[in-house]
């Protein structure tokens, strides 16, 4: 069950990004012979007035197929018969339907669940083995001290923020932390533990965090604004991931996404929400990649073509797309082969 909800979670995504390029070719006069969800043998065929929609056995990508994209067409609503801002513009649709879903589920997940506000110096959860359980730390503790600084005078997000520095710069020193429960002064010794992925020191444990609902219009602002810091945090993580020597390493396949998905799902509707932004977005902006077979790469032949004023010879652009594709499937099945070991 878990696979299946994860599945047509991710299905959902792919449709939204290739509904895009099918609404924005409708638009300017594309035709579109075919729209598919999914690659590889087809499982559904439902015929439309014009278009044919398909569903296919691999849940990793879709496309739309049209007319005159592959191959030369004297059809008037042919893909290489529009001009080239209309290309543009269908090309383009795909990754721009990703950011608006995004926005969507962002606004979506605010109106329901509110936005943080502030973080509070009070013990949401504890991490099971980490420094913070063996030391006695329970969930709703208020810290009051941390070592020989008073937080408890401080506004909240000022007391969790030295909170956090005391611990990391303390290093792997034992030092005592004050606290509030059930109104009794409690005093607890705890030794902090290292973090090597993160760099840093811990005690294992969350703070409690103050939520705010805001009003409709407020909700979608502040959803744009926060999409576009992802977007911005993405697109650091992709240079790192290109310039960092991480390769395929810091990627995540198909497999790993059904199994993150499905840990969400589990976790409950606002977690799923957080992964399908990140997920969605990370399709907008991968797809935006100039590499063969991508949206990136169509778009950057349009460029070129729209500068030279003349498209570039049909055969070559069908090969470089080929090698493109290729290239991509290969790197499919690394990184599916990497999520199997791993999960």
């Amino acid at each position: 069950m878990k696979i299946l909800i994860s599945l047509a979670f991710l299905s959902i995504m792919i449709m939204i990004h290739e509904v895009g390029h099918f609404l924005a070719a409708r638009s300017v006069g594309i035709f579109a012979e075919e729209l598919s969800i999914g690659m590889g043998p087809r499982l559904l065929k439902i015929p439309g007035r014009e278009t044919e929609y398909s569903l296919r056995l691999l849940p990793i990508g879709g496309y739309v197929r049209f007319l005159g994209e592959d191959e030369e067409s004297d059809d008037p609503r042919a893909f290489n018969k529009a001009k080239v801002w209309k290309r543009i513009v269908t090309v383009v649709a795909g990754p721009l339907m990703n950011i608006l879903l995004a926005v969507l589920m962002l606004t979506v997940s605010s109106l329901t669940f509110g936005i943080f506000d502030a973080d509070l110096p009070i013990i949401e959860d504890v991490i099971s083995g980490y420094p913070a359980e063996k030391a006695g730390l329970h969930p709703g503790d208020r810290i009051l001290s941390v070592g020989d600084m008073d937080v408890s005078k401080l506004k909240d997000s000022e007391a969790v923020q030295k909170i956090r520095s005391y611990i990391n710069e303390n290093g792997s020193d034992p030092f005592q932390v004050i606290l509030e429960r059930s109104g009794q002064t409690k005093h607890l010794k705890v030794v902090p533990s290292y973090d090597k992925e993160n760099n840093r020191y811990q005690l294992g444990f969350y703070f409690k965090v103050r939520t705010r609902k805001p009003g409709f219009l407020k909700a979608i602002a502040i959803s744009f604004q926060q999409t576009f810091q992802m977007i911005g945090m993405m697109l650091a993580a992709l240079k790192d991931l290109i310039f960092s020597g991480t390769g395929v390493n810091g990627l995540m396949g198909p497999v790993g996404l059904v199994g993150e998905i499905g840990k969400a799902a589990q976790a409950g509707i606002q977690q799923l929400l957080n992964l399908g932004i990140v997920i969605t977005i990370n399709l907008g902006i991968m797809n935006l990649v100039p590499f063969p077979a991508l949206d990136g790469g169509k778009l950057l032949l349009l460029v070129v073509e729209g500068l030279r004023g003349k498209p570039m010879d049909q055969s070559k652009e069908g090969f470089f797309n080929l090698i493109g594709f290729v290239l991509l499937m290969i790197l499919m099945v690394v990184v599916t082969y990497k999520d199997i070991i791993r999960f």
